[in-house]
């Protein structure tokens, strides 16, 4: 079924709870930076809409034309400024200009990674909201609380799986929602069991961003890891690779104890010979433009290195996003490894295992065969004593094999699941509030 024909007649502001749905020629914002950062304002929110006026069209008329795009998304900016003097959210502003240029049936946002503070989350969101006056516009979130808008401006609730619209529902309908979410699943919480003592211990830790440290990715986040336990954390993959020798790049602060005593984790190797061990498919990357317009995906520690040399431009927004089946370059084997090749690391971790195993999206991308043989050996690691850490965008993946869920909103911990709420249904009595509780 086509996109729109899935959703309500009439819904502007949708809230997307899953992935982004699956939709050929549809702007996607949020991914990656659609700008020119060398181009001017107007350069950039005309891209790929010259076509309603002309390619040459007088430099007077595509600055007119600029400021309405702007205008439309409550951007008041001259056209001619070039757009790495905006500050992260007018940059973000631009791109949603010129979206709205291309007049697109819809507009696609994936707003999960976000790490905006408060003050600019409701910038974006209020830009949102007048671009869905323009055109449907689709909004991942990891809750609908990260909405800051009030709950009546939100017109409809997707549900995606695998790609697709499961089922809508506005957001009053608590009851409808539960069922999208939960489905059929009568998938018992994971049995408790006796854990050891605490192994990893965080107290207020916070990781900046590679090349702008002054923006904070994770705040003052306090969490305690047992041997023996299986930890699920959502939404916190900067948290992980900080805590793992740093390798988010960014500047990590606060107080990290390994086994009640200080732990100097600050590099990879430091991490490593203290048998805290990091593995994943889909770390984060940076997309950067190099010299000669060369695009490439770095890691963030490598990320960091370039702007601290001066290749890259620090003015530049870098965004994280996962990429698909590579593991970061702290792992022995450099290669792309297959399922078989993770898993073969996996065995190892359990006959000799760490202190700490941290592993971010666990699941993504297996069959169910596959699941079920990552799912033992993670068990597996954890009989043998380790603390095991699970990180995942999607926090479903976690239910059933982690004994306690944590789930990040913005840059802080907000909720900790365990017991029954760990479980599809308490998972989504969180995902559908309207309101934000701190709880952690």
């Amino acid at each position: 079924m086509p996109l729109l024909g899935a959703l309500t007649d009439g819904a502007r502001l949708i809230a997307v709870l899953g992935d982004l749905p699956a939709a050929d020629g549809v702007p996607v914002l949020g991914v990656e930076s659609l700008l020119l950062p060398f181009q001017s304002v107007a350069d950039n929110v005309l891209l790929g809409s010259e076509a309603t006026g002309g390619f040459f069209l007088r430099k007077q008329n595509r600055e007119l034309r600029a400021v309405e795009l702007l205008d439309r998304v409550g951007l008041a900016v001259p056209p001619t400024t070039p757009v790495l003097e905006l500050d992260a959210v007018d940059q973000r502003l631009v791109e949603l200009a010129g979206a709205l240029g291309r007049s697109p049936a819809c507009i696609l946002v994936d707003d999960r990674s976000s790490s905006f503070n408060d003050d600019e989350v409701r910038r974006w969101h209020t830009a949102l909201a007048r671009a869905g006056e323009v055109a449907p516009t689709l909004i991942a979130v990891n809750t609908l609380a990260d909405l800051q808008l009030s709950p009546g401006a939100i017109d409809l609730v997707a549900v995606v799986r695998n790609g697709t619209v499961a089922g809508t529902a506005p957001p009053t309908d608590v009851d409808g929602l539960m069922a999208l979410l939960v489905g059929d699943d009568a998938t018992p919480p994971r049995e408790s069991s006796p854990f050891g003592p605490v192994v990893l211990e965080l107290d207020r830790v916070s990781v900046s961003h590679p090349v702008r440290r002054e923006r904070l990715l994770v705040e003052d986040v306090s969490l305690t890891a047992r041997a023996g336990e299986i930890l699920g954390l959502a939404y916190a993959q900067d948290l992980v690779l900080g805590v793992f020798g740093a390798s988010s790049g960014g500047e990590v602060s606060g107080t990290i104890l390994l086994d009640g005593k200080p732990a100097d984790l600050s590099t990879v190797e430091r991490a490593i010979a203290s048998r805290v061990l990091f593995i994943s498919e889909h770390p984060p990357t940076y997309d950067i433009g190099l010299v000669g317009g060369i695009p490439t995906n770095v890691s963030g520690e490598s990320l960091a290195r370039l702007a601290r040399i001066g290749v890259i431009d620090r003015r530049r927004a870098y965004w994280p996003r996962r990429a698909p089946s590579m593991l970061l370059d702290a792992i022995a084997s450099r290669s792309r490894p297959s399922t078989a090749a993770m898993n073969e690391i996996l065995a190892g971790w359990a006959k000799n295992p760490p202190r700490v195993a941290m592993i971010t999206e666990p699941f993504s991308g297996l069959s169910p065969a596959e699941r079920e043989e990552r799912r033992e050996l993670i068990e597996r690691i954890a009989a043998a004593g380790a603390a095991v850490i699970l990180e995942a965008a999607e926090p479903t993946q976690l239910v059933g094999v982690s004994d306690r869920l944590v789930l990040q909103r913005g840059r802080r911990l907000s909720a900790e699941l365990s017991g029954q709420d760990a479980t599809l249904r308490g998972l989504a009595a969180f995902r559908i509030r309207t309101e934000f509780r701190p709880e952690i």
